[in-house]
């Protein structure tokens, strides 16, 4: 008896382990099934959306009078309406733009209007009801029914001229408050895309502009170099150096040399005495006139390569000589040279680029880039639509 009393523990316990989990794994699939049949946010608004836009276009047709006869838009059709803006495009949509449609059928009473949409792997239909008042062609035909009416009852009381004339009377009151019809009005709303900003100076009604600055400075050096008579012969190169001595403003950087040109007469003073840039050959004794002494145009071709190093701005010259004739020397001391006159315009830019215009001298950066406008337009009898501008365009729909 003592034995057939005793618990077996061990079994009773793996017992209540297997129902555990066997317990969580029914839990656990049920949160998938439940997980995989829950639709997003995006889906359902969107889907209340395609409602909306489709319940206003349904107001402005006509629609089938014969119970059980329907009548549908796809969501195709509506983007190519445009009721509603698909951003990326019907044909780069990830949704069913031909089987998610709406469909608006006859009933008894009513009309029910069903949407179904069709995204990826989320798809549902969802469905109102659609007030015969809302039907733009519905009173018309309430209104038809009732001059039949009225055209029966004045035959049937025609020996009634008193009754007659009352009927008449609310049955033309009747016709003309359902004829009044319903106004609406057209809103639109616009949303604007945008290209990235790209460099230059384009303009027109699609181009949005804007603009940067940055402060610029320049000065003019002449340069003095000299060419020993050992060296002066048809198509040997000379190099030397330009040191710039003075600039305009130390914060700027080297940006470009604007012009060169090579000796004028009328300068001839400026290349004795300069003062603002040295060079690395020039040591010489500076002569009253260097116009019988110096190469022009005819003579030599130069290359020029400005630099920066270490705080101090440099040009290197590379001359090549193209022709001997017309050229004196010049003697100094013992020795025989040539003058090479050189003019550079040069500019300073900063490197401080701002989107307000600088003090002094400056110069301007041009962006540009392109804008696209859509417009969404739809018609409502209320007097006010969130988000959308009244046009001032309406119409009045029996």
């Amino acid at each position: 008896m003592e034995k057939e009393r005793k618990i077996n523990w061990l079994g009773l316990f793996i017992k209540i382990i297997i129902i555990f989990i066997f317990i969580l794994i029914i839990i656990w699939l049920i949160s998938k099934i439940t997980a995989k049949t829950r639709l997003s946010d995006t889906f359902k608004n969107n889907i209340n959306n395609m409602e909306t836009v489709a319940t206003n276009y349904f107001k402005g047709i006509d629609l089938p009078l014969e119970k059980g006869k329907s009548k549908e838009i796809t969501l195709e059709e509506m983007i190519d309406k445009g009721l509603i803006v698909s951003a990326n495009g019907k044909n780069n949509s990830s949704c069913d733009t031909t089987n998610s449609l709406s469909k608006i059928t006859r009933k008894k009473s009513n009309y029910l209007l069903e949407t179904t949409l069709k995204c990826g792997n989320e798809k549902s239909t969802i469905s109102k009801k659609f007030s015969f008042d809302d039907c733009k062609n519905c009173n018309n035909s309430s209104s038809k029914n009732n001059e039949n009416k009225t055209s029966n009852n004045e035959n049937e009381l025609a020996t009634n001229n008193n009754t007659t004339e009352s009927n008449n009377n609310v049955s033309s009151n009747t016709d003309n408050n359902k004829n009044s019809g319903v106004t609406y009005y057209e809103y639109v709303k616009e949303t604007k895309t945008y290209t990235k900003w790209m460099k230059g100076n384009i303009t027109g009604n699609n181009v949005e502009n804007r603009y940067e600055y940055y402060g610029v400075a320049s000065d003019t050096y002449y340069s003095l170099g000299v060419i020993k008579e050992l060296d002066f012969k048809e198509g040997n190169k000379i190099n030397y150096t330009l040191k710039i001595n003075k600039v305009p403003n130390k914060e700027y950087y080297f940006s470009s040399i604007n012009e060169q040109s090579y000796f004028a007469a009328s300068d001839e003073s400026k290349y004795i005495a300069e003062t603002n840039i040295s060079m690395n050959n020039n040591n010489f004794n500076s002569p009253k006139s260097i116009s019988n002494y110096s190469l022009t145009s005819n003579n030599f071709t130069y290359k020029l390569s400005p630099y920066y190093r270490k705080g101090t701005f440099y040009i290197d010259v590379e001359l090549t000589i193209t022709s001997t004739n017309g050229i004196n020397a010049y003697k100094n001391g013992s020795k025989k040279i040539y003058f090479v006159p050189l003019k550079l315009n040069i500019k300073f830019a900063s490197d401080n680029i701002t989107s307000t215009i600088p003090n002094g001298d400056y110069e301007t950066i041009s962006y540009y880039r392109y804008v696209e406008t859509n417009r969404d337009i739809i018609w409502s009898k209320d007097s006010y639509v969130d988000g959308y501008i009244k046009t001032g365009n309406s119409e009045t729909r029996y």
